[in-house]
C-alpha cells in the first residue's frame, strides 16, 4: 500500500473524524463534521451510524450528534491509567531511594490477564534489571506477576495456569501447577511474593496494590541480581515493599492495605 493510499484508508478517516469531534463543539451536525474532516457526507454518516450503535456517539436531535456514554467510559479508563502512573511515582521513588535497586509499579490488565510496567526506576548499579515502559509482565513468573496472580479469583488463576508461558529469562517451563498453586497460597497469606533464581541471577520482592472496592489494580516491587539479595536484604526488603504497597493502596482509596487473603478466615480459638 502506498503512503497516499494509506492516508485515505479507513483508519486514517476514523482518526481524522475523532480529532474533529474532539476539537469541535459539544454537539455537531453531520454536514459540518464532514466539511471539517474533508470527508464525503456518506462516509461520515456510515461511521457515525456504526458508532451510534455502539454508544460511542449518540443523537442530540434530528440532525445533531454528541459524544456517547461508551466513549466517555473509554476515555475515563485511559485517564485513570495515567492518573495511576502519577500517583504511584513517588511510592516507587521511595523504594528506589531506600534500596538503590530497580523499583517498579505494574498495572494489572484484567481483559488480558497480564500486567504492564507503568513506572520503573532502574538501579544505579552497572549490573541491573531494566523494565521498559509499557512492557508486558507474565502473571505466572517473577515476584511482580505472582503478587498479582495470588489475589485473583480461582477461575482467573485457572485461565492463567491453563496457558503457561516459559520463563522470560530462562526459557524454562513453569513449575508444576500444584506447586505453583501452593506458592500462590503462601503469597496470599503473607501478603507479598518473593522470587529468586540463582542460576539467572535474579531476585525480587513485590506486593499487590489495591484500589477503591479493594480490587487488585497492580503491584509494586523491587528487583535485583540474586548476588545482591543477601541475608540483611532478604530480612528487611519484604517489610519495606509491604509498607510501600499499603501506602499506595491507601492513596488509591483502598482500605485493604495489601492485607493477606487470610483476613476472611474465622479467627483461631
Amino acid at each position: 500500500m502506498t503512503a497516499d493510499a494509506e492516508s485515505r484508508g479507513a483508519g486514517a478517516r476514523t482518526l481524522e473524524l475523532l480529532r474533529c469531534i474532539a476539537l469541535g463543539e459539544r454537539e455537531f451536525a453531520l454536514k459540518d463534521l464532514a466539511e471539517r474532516a474533508a470527508l464525503a457526507p456518506s462516509t461520515v454518516h456510515r461511521l457515525l451510524d456504526f458508532w451510534v450503535r455502539r454508544d460511542l456517539i449518540e443523537r442530540a436531535g434530528p440532525k445533531a450528534y454528541r459524544l456517547g456514554p461508551e466513549l466517555f467510559r473509554l476515555a475515563s479508563l485511559i485517564t485513570q491509567k495515567f492518573e495511576l502512573h502519577r500517583i504511584a511515582q513517588p511510592f516507587v521513588a521511595a523504594l528506589w531511594n531506600e534500596w538503590q535497586e530497580t523499583a517498579s509499579f505494574c498495572l494489572y490488565e484484567p481483559s488480558m490477564l497480564t500486567a504492564t510496567v507503568a513506572v520503573s526506576i532502574p538501579s544505579p548499579h552497572p549490573l541491573q534489571f531494566v523494565f521498559a515502559p509499557f512492557s508486558e509482565i507474565s502473571l505466572a513468573w517473577g515476584s511482580l506477576g505472582r503478587a498479582i496472580l495470588a489475589q485473583l479469583p480461582p477461575q482467573e488463576i485457572d485461565v492463567v495456569l491453563a496457558h503457561p508461558r516459559k520463563g522470560p529469562l530462562s526459557g524454562r517451563p513453569p513449575p508444576a501447577r500444584r506447586a505453583l498453586r501452593k506458592e500462590l497460597r503462601i503469597i496470599g497469606e503473607r501478603g507479598y511474593a518473593l522470587y529468586e533464581d540463582a542460576a539467572m541471577n535474579i531476585a525480587g520482592v513485590s506486593a499487590p496494590v489495591f484500589t477503591t472496592g479493594d480490587a487488585v489494580v497492580g503491584c509494586i516491587g523491587v528487583t535485583m541480581p540474586a548476588a545482591r539479595f543477601h541475608k540483611p536484604v532478604r530480612a528487611k526488603l519484604p517489610g519495606s515493599v509491604l509498607q510501600g504497597a499499603r501506602r499506595l493502596s491507601a492513596a488509591l482509596g483502598s482500605r485493604r492495605h495489601a492485607v493477606p487473603a487470610t483476613r476472611d478466615r474465622a479467627p483461631s480459638k
